[in-house]
Order: C-alpha cells, then structure tokens, then sequence
C-alpha cells in the first residue's frame, strides 16, 4: 500500500491488491473499499459479464475495469480455471479528476 500527496490540501490513499480471484479477495477489497481512495486490482478473474460484481462491493466508488477472458469466452468455453482481470476502482468524489484513455 502506499500513501500518494497530490495537489495542495488533496491527500489520496492508494493501494494496489492481488485479489486471487473475487471470491477469495472480496472481504478485504471491500475492507479497502472502506479505507483507501484509490485500489489498483488484478487477478479478479471475473468475465466480462461478471465485471459488475466488483462495482456492487465499492458502491461508492467508480470501477474501470477489464476481463483478460474477453476473447477466450467470445469463442468458446473457458477450458480451465478462471484468470487474469485488473480494474482501478476509484472514490466517486475523486472520479472526476480521471479519465481513462484505452480501456482493453
């Protein structure tokens, strides 16, 4: 985890998670979710359908997120284990200070 200072008067609090999939790491997202205004994500594992479920354990934060199983569930079933995914979830009162360039 770290702590970031940005702007005169604006403190962000940052921390980058290994989730190991959200079923394993959605108790202490949620915890950080609670504590930090900016959490750097991988490993949620989620299909692109499922991305919404990271969204409804922060509600009140922005989530950008991305499935690395996009073109692998587009073709065909998934032949092993879910894997891959990386979001930035971020406070929704700091949201407006970002925009994403290349979302894939």
């Amino acid at each position: 985890m770290a702590h970031l200072k940005t702007a005169p008067g604006l403190n962000v609090q940052i921390a980058t998670y290994n989730l190991h999939g959200l079923n394993q790491g959605s108790s202490f997202l949620e915890y950080l979710c609670g504590n930090k205004d900016i959490i750097f994500v991988q490993e949620h594992w989620l299909a692109p359908f499922n991305i919404s479920q990271l969204e409804r354990l922060c509600s009140n934060f922005v989530c950008y997120a991305s499935s690395a199983m996009s073109d692998v569930i587009s073709n065909k079933l998934l032949p092993s284990r879910p894997y891959g995914g990386m979001a930035i979830i971020v406070k929704q009162n700091l949201a407006t200070h970002f925009s994403v360039v290349k979302l894939s």
